[in-house]
């Protein structure tokens, strides 16, 4: 029976040194699980802040009036307008002109024409410019305006049976209105072309 004694104290300590393994292993690997429940949880934080609208602002820069070739009786109204955005990405179109004067108690709103050919840069002397490439409602309904970003372009608008010089007399203003991908209506401030027109 003594000597059994020593045997039985060595597999005991086996015993116990196992289990001391074991509980050790255990431990370590639950730390390790539980890492990834809050890791999951952040990573699906930023996904609630992409709620973002398009912020679409127009300023006239310059106006341009002349008759309508082949057609004396209209007047062809050419614009320079930039536009900028402070949110989403965002295209504009519905582009459309509202002049009003003094002899017309109801404006009068027409929509952008396309026109093809080289004309002088509204506002500038002598400066020949592409319609064609430059027309606005082209270049913003392609591609989109970025966050931060900006463009600017030509729009053109025919106004039927109407006169340079009828708006000049009537110190006419104009305002233009488009709309961004989401159909917000946006709209320049108004223009007072009475001036520029008499000296154009």
């Amino acid at each position: 029976m003594s000597a059994n004694n020593p045997l039985t104290s060595r597999l005991s300590l086996i015993v116990l040194a196992v289990f001391g393994l074991a509980l050790a292993g255990c431990r370590t690997s639950q730390p390790s699980e539980v890492k990834t429940g809050p890791a999951l949880q952040t990573n699906s934080q930023p996904d609630a802040k992409v709620v973002e609208k398009p912020s679409l602002v127009g300023h006239i820069e310059n106006v341009s009036m002349y008759p309508v070739p082949n057609r004396s009786e209209d007047l062809a109204v050419s614009l320079v307008v930039s536009i900028t955005n402070a949110g989403a990405p965002s295209t504009a179109q519905g582009w459309s002109l509202e002049v009003s004067s003094s002899g017309h108690p109801t404006p009068t709103v027409v929509e952008a024409v396309h026109v093809n050919g080289m004309v002088e840069m509204p506002g500038t002397k002598g400066q020949k410019v592409d319609l064609g490439k430059e027309d606005l409602a082209l270049k913003t309904a392609r591609v989109p305006i970025g966050s931060g970003g900006a463009v600017k372009g030509i729009l053109t608008f025919v106004l039927s049976k109407t006169s340079e010089k009828s708006l000049s007399n009537n110190n006419a203003s104009v305002t233009v209105r488009f709309k961004d991908s989401r159909g917000t209506l946006y709209q320049t401030p108004k223009t007072v072309i009475g001036g520029k027109a008499s000296k154009s």
